[in-house]
């Protein structure tokens, strides 16, 4: 679980064709990145019975390495960072926290997509390629917004 805490700042771009999803059957897939030149990916999925249950999954469809929350972590929630007095948000963020770690999705000006680990000793960078069947980063952050989780927007 140490080498997956070092693992993830990344910045995606479409392509379906190559993500693979790491959603249970019983899990709609809202959001999902494969890293470049890896066969490792990231999924953000929802349970299909429970709708407040929002899980990241980082691993392969064999191997999921790390899944959010945990016993060990906290609810995951949402950020939006804003500039001036503007209510467009700049960054949206969903985060997953792990003790010190934050795991994070996030996307400037809705572009691109990216994640990022911080709270850990070493962080590790991978670019990755946001696939868009089954829903996209921003339509997440909006279920999540609809769904009453909890929400911090921070202005400079």
């Amino acid at each position: 679980m140490r080498k997956l805490a070092t693992a993830l700042f990344s910045i995606c771009v479409a392509s379906p064709a190559l993500a693979d999803n790491l959603c249970a059957p019983s899990e709609n897939k809202l959001f999902e990145c494969r890293f470049e030149k890896s066969r490792k990916s990231v999924s953000i999925c929802q349970s299909k019975t429970e709708q407040r249950k929002i899980l990241y999954k980082f691993g392969t469809p064999e191997n999921i390495q790390m899944e959010l929350p945990n016993e060990k972590s906290g609810a995951p929630y949402i950020v939006y960072d804003q500039f001036g007095p503007s209510s467009f948000p700049f960054i949206n963020q969903i985060v997953f926290p792990l003790g010190k770690a934050r795991y994070t999705v996030s996307t400037p000006q809705g572009i691109a997509a990216a994640l990022h680990v911080d709270g850990i000793r070493k962080p590790y960078s991978m670019w990755c390629d946001q696939g868009d069947s089954g829903g996209s980063i921003v339509e997440t952050y909006l279920l999540m917004e609809n769904l009453n989780f909890k929400k911090k927007i921070r202005s400079f």
